[in-house]
């Protein structure tokens, strides 16, 4: 398989350089989106005390229902250790519990509980209201354009 990751491979094959100047303006401008809604989610959210780690995990669990821990861990790409020590805490709060995985015995289940999922939705509420208001400045088409030029360079990393 091709890897990107290697220098070597394809070096004969160089971008044109305009292609090139704007995918690292892209790559920029996305680092930098990144940090800023980081920064925009610890404040919307800084009454809960919830991290961007575990609101993504509730988020997930909203969407996809319960997982276990190593499922958590396969959809980010990161190691299962990391899962659970951000698992953790949202069990001991008791927005998530562990239940019994008939599959496996070691790895449970974990599931959203009720005052998980009340504040999932107090999340969603807050962050659409925020998103309401970003896109009364864009349009649909280029948001679009946008979303699929970044799904194509994460495909192309390789991490889908």
């Amino acid at each position: 398989m091709y890897s990107l990751l290697n220098p070597n491979l394809g070096a004969a094959l160089t971008a044109n350089r305009q292609t090139l100047f704007a995918l690292g303006e892209l790559i920029n401008v996305t680092r930098s989106l990144a940090d800023s809604l980081k920064d925009t989610a610890r404040l919307l959210h800084q009454e809960n005390s919830l991290s961007v780690s575990e609101r993504s995990i509730l988020l997930d669990l909203r969407k996809h229902g319960r997982q276990t821990v190593p499922d958590l861990a396969r959809r980010r790409g990161v190691s299962r250790q990391y899962i659970q020590t951000t698992v953790n805490p949202l069990l001991e709060q008791g927005l998530l519990e562990a239940r019994e995985n008939p599959a496996h015995r070691r790895s449970s289940f974990v599931v959203l509980t009720e005052a998980g999922t009340q504040l999932i939705r107090q999340v969603m509420k807050k962050e659409g209201a925020f998103m309401n208001g970003l896109a009364r400045n864009l349009e649909a088409e280029e948001i679009r354009q946008a979303t699929e030029t970044l799904a194509r360079v994460e495909k192309l990393i390789g991490r889908e």
